[in-house]
């Protein structure tokens, strides 16, 4: 997934006991937060519909949801500043921080801003990063392949509109500063020092006017009674004006199942450089299965074309062969026939045999200047009259003729060229084999 927004259901009811998936859990959003015992981890479903569930631990996500991982608190590096209203806010963010020589290697690719407020000339955000390097071992079970990776959701907005927060997380103190109901500061606490840490990091923020004023509320939320009346006696004795409120759920040590947290609609994505890393390889493993899901796509198209093809001439084969057999007893007959008369044929003499006499006769004529008018064979005798543009092509069409081999069992005898009109000559001759009586020409 990309590092962008998801709109996720907003559920504060409660769950009164962990549960295991059930089928109709399918499809959701599936939140991991840590607890307030050491490496403990919650996991609240939030179904497409109904009410938010907690699992139950060491059970499987429900299917085709959405994990998302709230990083713990101290996983994360937190500082507001002041920024010029014109300009790039990531690069002049990165620009301050960098001076101030506040970011590590590897903590600028997960860099990410909440906007506070803005004035006329200037902007109020909070710069978030991970920790580098990431405390990858206290994340759950295969956490990199996450979907989201968020903050604690009440550090998104403050739910309850008080300007301070107190939670425990691991078994210790967090604290967050708000304005105008967002964010602007957390860190970690030692219970020991806990109102004066409150109080200097008040008036630190206050004079570098990311708060316009001391906190005037506090919510303590997420921690047992005994730690909650001793936050709150610590935060009273400091800033003896402010109110106090304790979360209903957070009344007993016994209270292992609080509430569902509240999440707000958009929630950013601060993916960890490890997380990042696994995404852009998941990314690249996603294009090559997609090419190659692509090229086997156009193979299969390719061999489907190629036997359709061959199915094509297959059915085109079996109807020639088809055809081809209603032919074989007509074909039968003439090859029959055939052989009978190849038979036969020798027991001729070629010489007497009409059309092979007219072919040897015809074949001198096919210059166009010689024109056969007269073809006469009878007992023998072969009578031959014809047209010439002159003389001497009658002269040649005769000595041709007697060249040749079908025509040279004949005594032949011609006449002399008469002219039978303008550009024309007319010729006759006669041959007869020796057998056969001879007219005279």
């Amino acid at each position: 997934m990309d590092g962008g927004m998801i709109q996720i259901p907003r559920k504060t009811s409660r769950s009164d006991a962990p549960a295991a998936p059930r089928k109709e859990w399918s499809g959701g959003v599936v939140l991991e937060m840590a607890g307030a015992e050491s490496c403990c981890w919650l996991r609240w479903h939030y179904p497409r519909t109904g009410e938010p569930v907690l699992l139950a631990e060491g059970n499987s996500l429900p299917k085709k949801s959405t994990r998302i991982i709230a990083l713990p608190t101290r996983s994360l590096f937190a500082w507001p500043l002041w920024i010029a209203s014109e300009g790039e806010e990531t690069e002049l963010v990165r620009l301050e921080l960098s001076g101030r020589h506040l970011l590590k290697r590897g903590m600028e690719e997960t860099l990410t801003l909440i906007p506070v407020l803005e004035e006329e000339n200037r902007r109020l955000v909070l710069a978030l990063a991970t920790e580098e390097p990431f405390p990858g071992e206290v994340m759950p079970k295969a956490w990199r392949d996450a979907g989201r990776f968020v903050i604690v959701p009440h550090l998104f907005e403050s739910v309850t509109g008080s300007d301070l927060i107190l939670w425990m997380e691991w078994e210790t103190l967090q604290m967050a500063f708000y304005r105008a109901g967002k964010v602007v500061w957390f860190c970690g606490l030692r219970e020991q020092a806990l109102g004066d840490m409150v109080l200097r990091s008040a008036l630190k923020l206050l004079s570098d006017r990311v708060l316009d004023h001391l906190p005037s509320s506090v919510t303590i939320t997420r921690m047992p009674r005994a730690s909650a009346d001793l936050c709150a006696a610590e935060i009273k004795r400091v800033l003896p004006s402010v109110r106090t409120r304790l979360e209903p759920h957070s009344v007993t040590v016994n209270d292992l199942h609080p509430p569902s947290p509240r999440l707000p609609e958009r929630i950013l994505d601060i993916p960890p450089s490890e997380a990042r890393s696994e995404r852009i390889r998941r990314k690249k493993t996603n294009r090559l299965l997609s090419i190659a899901t692509a090229g086997a796509v156009i193979y299969l198209l390719l061999l489907a074309w190629g036997i359709g093809d061959l199915l094509i001439l297959k059915s085109s084969l079996n109807y020639l062969r088809k055809e081809t057999s209603l032919l074989e007893a007509p074909s039968m007959q003439a090859r029959k026939l055939s052989e009978r008369w190849n038979a036969l044929r020798p027991a001729i003499d070629p010489s007497t045999y009409p059309l092979d006499l007219l072919a040897a006769v015809a074949t001198p004529t096919e210059s166009g200047k010689v024109r056969l008018t007269a073809f006469t064979l009878e007992q023998g005798r072969l009578q031959i009259s014809g047209e010439a543009t002159d003389v001497t092509q009658a002269y040649a069409f005769i000595e041709q003729l007697k060249k040749n081999p079908l025509l040279q069992e004949y005594d032949w005898t011609a006449g002399q060229p008469q002219l039978a009109g303008k550009n024309s000559v007319r010729f006759e001759m006669d041959g007869a084999l020796p057998a056969s009586p001879r007219s005279a020409p």
